[in-house]
């Protein structure tokens, strides 16, 4: 039987964009839909049940457990996904009939019969529904990029047979690939894009301007959010420092005018362009601005590292559900020719997502794969003044590797590339450098940063100890064979303290170190390693309280060992001998008070390394703190800011340049405060900073959890 509160299950699938809205053709009369969904008890005793029985079933097929497409749910209980501001009421949209734009029945007290025939999403029919008040927009906007799949179409039509993008239409793309590349007014202007989870952004309430977090971010995830807010980098200036967001360059001009014809975004003339805003920019008095002019794309020097579209691998589950399990996005710099016939002849080129068999499963292989590159212009949202390009010119001149030749991509790629590869002698040549570049005077210690290949050599040396942080049930599901095993949480208190996560005492570190899950001597050398969770950067900082000195740390943790294709052991963990650590206490954390007293004496560098949306407060780690934000004159400097894609850290000279251009260098006159939200990326930075010889670094114990709860 299905019970009326077990009605609510039928909401969940509607939550894409929006659902029955609350409306009034009579000011002083309510309607069932306006006196259950303004009603937040109503809708959380509804939604409880139904929570409590999807958690039964899964949400998603097993296949669709792997690194790519998966539903982000709301950072919000459910019954706000659907739960309407009463205020709308108020409003031009709130005047208008529920059932005028979604159907449904409106005067049901029940849910299943209410909900009959309801229409989730009337944007998705724009003309028929925000075009009656808003024609001139919708007009166009129906054919724009956010609302008309007809590029990523044009694209499957050069690639695919007829036949074969008919099979697709009917397969993949609407249940798959139409999450992403379809939008509708609704999703920009009232709700949650479906792939975000769907609901309700404002109760119902209609935003000119769409969310930058909730509404633009979901969608753009990859590679142009990750890249733009710092998740994978440093992020991008315009945002970092200057807070700008999608709407500051993407005007809503823009994203409503009409790519009828367009192949891409490149080929419609709203298109944004740097010279806009930064109109002199090309005649100087930068000497390198004029001579690169109409030859070399701004983020050709300007960018940093970028995310790339690696591969969609599609395929259907046991249900015949379509789903995708793509390799994460790895960072890369590739310049190539440009495929446009207007613009700079040397650009930057972005991997697209797609292989010879992403459709395999569906349509088998794709008949003209070859008629278009797997690299496509691309316009990174890393955007900084000093890059380690601007840095100096042979850093670009002479870099075979940057560009994109015949010897850098696939042999069976080289035709459908030919128009955007370089020949080998075409890589600009090494010039005279125009200036010099600052660089930190680092001195690294070379023991404590070991490659894969050393420690596939050195693992059974006598004086060492491999040591995995993650959490058990991850070391015991494949590990690197001789590894102990003590999970990060050891190290700290738990979610329970306030705050939470602070490291444990020196005294009692020593004791976990010492016990029988590890049996830590000082003779003994400890190489760390995580799953790129900064585990091993919390491990590291509770060894150097212990006062601990032989510490290394493996370069690109497991995953390294994975790629270099290293065997992997299961099970339990070895138990080693029990010793008394001879614990020297260092002291190595500061609090809330000690960055407080800092403040203002220009002696004291706080840097903050979560990514820039959580340093600006557009982001918050809510499950440790209630509000957002940064600590006052902080400077952001995303830890990713430091390592390749695949987690290794730059060489020593890029690693010294990034951190003189931030203002950390190592000097006894200015200590160096690291924070992030619990103190585990800072005490991963201060790992790094101690391998690069910096002694005047310490680690924000509380972190942003601390600081949140005593200045709220």
């Amino acid at each position: 039987m299905f019970s009326a509160k077990l009605a609510a299950l039928f909401l969940l699938p509607l939550l894409g964009v929006t659902l029955a809205s609350p409306a009034l053709s009579d000011s002083s009369t309510q309607n069932q839909c306006t006196l259950c969904h303004t009603n937040p008890d109503a809708i959380d005793e509804l939604t409880a049940d139904a929570i409590s029985f999807a958690e039964n079933e899964p949400e998603i097929s097993e296949l669709q457990r792997g690194n790519g497409y998966r539903i982000k749910q709301a950072p919000f209980d459910l019954y706000e996904k659907v739960l309407v501001d009463k205020t709308f009421l108020s409003t031009p949209h709130g005047q208008i009939p529920c059932q005028l734009c979604h159907l449904g029945d409106p005067e049901s007290t029940d849910p299943d019969t209410a909900h009959n025939g309801m229409i989730a999403d009337p944007s998705l029919n724009s003309e028929d529904t925000c075009g009656q008040c808003h024609g001139d927009l919708t007009a166009a906007a129906i054919n724009s990029l956010h609302m008309n799949p007809a590029p990523l179409y044009k694209t499957l039509e050069k690639r695919c047979s007829k036949e074969q993008v008919d099979r697709l239409k009917d397969t993949v793309l609407d249940t798959t690939c139409l999450t992403c590349h379809q939008g509708s007014c609704g999703s920009c202007h009232v709700s949650r894009p479906a792939v975000a989870g769907g609901g309700l952004r404002a109760g119902h309430l209609f935003q000119k301007k769409p969310d930058f977090v909730y509404q633009c971010l979901p969608c753009h995830t990859h590679p142009t959010g990750t890249d733009f807010i710092g998740k994978e980098g440093k992020g991008d200036i315009h945002y970092q420092k200057y807070k700008m967001t999608c709407s500051d360059c993407h005007s809503g001009q823009e994203l409503h005018a009409s790519a009828e014809g367009a192949d891409s975004r490149y080929h419609f003339e709203q298109l944004p362009e740097c010279v806009d805003c930064h109109t002199t920019v090309l005649e100087g008095p930068v000497p390198e601005h004029v001579l690169h002019k109409n030859n070399v794309s701004c983020s050709v020097c300007h960018a940093a590292s970028y995310q790339n579209c690696d591969s969609c691998h599609l395929g259907t589950d046991e249900d015949g559900i379509a789903y995708s399990q793509s390799p994460p996005p790895t960072k890369g710099f590739h310049i190539g020719l440009n495929p446009e016939k207007d613009g700079p002849r040397y650009v930057l080129m972005r991997k697209i997502g797609v292989q010879r068999d992403t459709f395999d499963a569906t349509i088998g292989g794709m008949k003209r794969f070859s008629a278009l590159p797997t690299y496509k212009k691309a316009t990174p949202h890393t955007i900084q003044r000093r890059t380690w390009q601007t840095a100096d010119c042979n850093h670009c001149h002479g870099n075979k590797e940057l560009f994109l030749t015949q010897d850098s991509v696939p042999f069976d790629t080289l035709v459908a590339n030919r128009h955007i590869l370089l020949k080998n002698q075409d890589v600009p040549d090494k010039v005279q450098p125009r200036r010099s570049f600052i660089l930190s005077p680092i001195d690294p210690d070379v023991e404590m940063r070991v490659s894969t290949e050393w420690l596939n050599t050195h693992q059974k040396d006598k004086n060492l100890i491999i040591l995995d942080t993650r959490t058990k049930a991850q070391y015991e599901q494949g590990h690197i064979p001789g590894a102990y095993h003590l999970c990060f949480c050891l190290f700290r208190s738990g979610a329970d303290t306030t705050p939470p996560y602070m490291m444990q005492p020196p005294e009692q570190l020593a004791e976990i170190f010492g016990g029988k899950r590890l049996g830590l001597s000082p003779e003994k050398r400890i190489v760390l390693y995580d799953d790129e969770h900064s585990g091993r950067g919390i491990a590291f900082l509770a060894l150097k309280m212990i006062g601990h000195e032989k510490i290394s740390f493996l370069d690109g943790n497991i995953a390294d060992w994975k790629r270099q294709g290293y065997p992997l052991a299961t099970g339990k963990a070895p138990v080693a001998k029990i010793t008394k650590y001879p614990v020297k206490p260092q002291d190595l954390l500061v609090n809330n008070h000690d960055i407080v007293e800092s403040m203002g004496s220009e002696q004291t560098i706080v840097v903050d390394v979560r990514n820039a949306a959580q340093h600006n407060g557009d982001m918050n780690r809510d499950d440790i703190a209630r509000k957002g934000g940064s600590i006052p004159e902080s400077l952001s400097f995303p830890l990713r800011t430091l390592m390749d894609s695949g987690g290794k850290l730059y060489p020593k000279e890029r690693l010294s340049w990034l951190l003189s251009t931030a203002g950390m260098i190592p000097s006894q006159s200015k200590k160096i405060y690291t924070t992030c939200n619990t103190n585990m990326l800072a005490a991963e930075l201060y790992m790094v900073l101690t391998y690069l010889g910096y002694d005047n670094v310490k680690v924000h114990d509380g972190s942003w959890a601390e600081w949140a709860a005593e200045f709220e």
